[in-house]
């Protein structure tokens, strides 16, 4: 029986007998008993979860079309083990198991290589690689590694090598370069190797950044692949960065690539303010790139965000205004704007509203798009800006917002226009108003236009 011991909970630690279970082993020649030895198992934990290893050789007769193959058995907690992925090595042999960096990695002592299995990733294809692989003496702080979640019930997967195997990098001490492979080495989970004879204890790392650039698959599958290690982030940038600047990538690949970022709701793993500062900052700055390019991936990257419901940071929308201003072309963002490539937003309204010195059609786009929002007040707002008192009041009248309008404001964008005719009407609105709620023309001090009193009655009184 296995057993199972749980975080200490309230106090106390508890220990669950497991049921037992059926263990898969290679046949036997007769009048022997399949055995299953120390060494054929490992417990490792990948992804938050605890899993049993049995390495599983060809049996008795079986080496000439059989491999060696790797179980894995998932043990939830106090119920019995399920087993829920075959690792096909294809080779024999003696083998070693580590987990690192939620990726197993299997060790051949014959070939003095080693083989990648990612039980989380499902693409494949690879290339001959080296110095992916490495080993330290120096131990370093755990990471928070994203949480995803492994199906594990039902159908039983089977899992090859996500790269060719590949040898790991040489280890020099005392000027003199180890031997790596040994017979004499023991392995610990999850990264620990220890070789008694040359009295070394190794930590096994793996580098995510060569390992991006040895993978042989689409550039989506590539960063889910990068998403379940632990020192993501800089390697996903740096990736994200290149296909840019080539200006080749189609943007579906790259919208694909955004979803992926996106799409997790619960862990962030990459902000918006991130992409910001090491993506898109330092390329916007590059001359080389076409600016429609600039516009089309930012453009996309927003798609995504809509897509997922996230709230659309500011300085999206304001880079592309900048871009097309550059380079003269806003008419381009009439056309985003138009056809909801870029969503209806207040941020967005705001930065049409100030355009119209630049571009007059973006102040009515803007308009437009606050009516979408039924912004009746930042409507009534915009138009006080631009002095365009008359539709103000015209357009706070036709959805019954005259009572609420704040005559000091009113005034006080008359007045600034210049233009006394304008001032008078506006003033005269005011008056009516207070005839038909106070049953009084006279404005009363909490009003605190004294000021255009004055001046009404210089204008017009004297």
């Amino acid at each position: 029986h296995p057993f199972y011991a749980k975080t200490p909970q309230h106090g106390s630690s508890n220990i669950h007998r497991l049921p037992k279970f059926q263990v898969e082993l290679a046949p036997t020649g007769p009048n022997q008993r399949s055995q299953l030895l120390e060494r054929q198992v490992s417990i490792i934990t990948l992804h938050g979860k605890l899993f049993l290893a049995i390495t599983k050789n060809p049996g008795i007769g079986q080496e000439s079309y059989k491999t060696t193959e790797i179980n894995l058995y998932v043990l939830p907690g106090d119920q019995a083990a399920t087993k829920v992925a075959t690792l096909q090595l294809g080779i024999t042999g003696r083998f070693a198991l580590n987990c690192v960096d939620n990726m197993i990695v299997v060790h051949h002592q014959n070939s003095k290589t080693s083989m990648l299995f990612d039980i989380c990733w499902n693409s494949a294809g690879g290339t001959e690689s080296s110095n992916i692989l490495s080993l330290t003496t120096a131990r370093t702080p755990a990471h928070k590694i994203p949480n995803f979640n492994l199906k594990t019930e039902g159908v039983i997967t089977v899992f090859r090598p996500i790269l060719q195997p590949m040898s790991i990098s040489p280890f020099v001490w005392n000027e003199k370069q180890c031997e790596l492979y040994s017979s004499t080495w023991v392995v610990f989970q999850p990264g620990i190797i220890i070789d008694a004879k040359q009295g070394l204890l190794w930590e096994l790392k793996l580098s995510v950044s060569k390992l991006s650039m040895h993978m042989v698959c689409s550039k989506p599958s590539l960063i889910k692949l990068l998403l379940h290690r632990r020192n993501y982030r800089n390697t996903i940038f740096s990736t994200l960065r290149s296909l840019i600047l080539t200006q080749s990538t189609p943007l579906s690949v790259l919208g694909d690539i955004f979803d992926i970022l996106n799409s997790v709701i619960d862990d962030v793993l990459i902000t918006q303010e991130e992409m910001r500062e090491e993506v898109f900052c330092p390329l916007l700055n590059k001359e080389e790139l076409d600016p429609s390019y600039k516009v089309s991936v930012i453009t996309e990257y927003i798609r995504s965000l809509r897509l997922h419901k996230l709230r659309i940071s500011y300085y999206y929308y304001e880079i592309i205004i900048q871009i097309l201003l550059r380079c003269n072309a806003l008419f381009k963002l009439h056309q985003l704007v138009q056809f909801q490539v870029l969503g209806d937003s207040a941020p967005l309204a705001c930065l049409l509203l100030s355009l119209d010195k630049s571009y007059e059609p973006a102040f009515m786009l803007g308009i437009d798009m606050l009516k979408r929002l039924n912004d009746t007040s930042g409507i009534i707002e915009a138009l006080l800006r631009k002095r365009d008192v008359t539709a103000a009041i015209k357009y706070a009248t036709s959805y019954d917002k005259e009572d609420a309008l704040d005559a000091h404001k009113f005034l006080q964008a008359a007045a600034d226009s210049g233009d006394n005719a304008l001032f008078y009407s506006t003033y005269r609105f005011f008056t009516a108003r207070n005839e038909r709620l106070r049953k009084n023309p006279d404005f009363t001090p909490e009003d605190g236009v004294e000021e255009f009193v004055v001046l009404y009655q210089s204008l017009f009184c004297a």
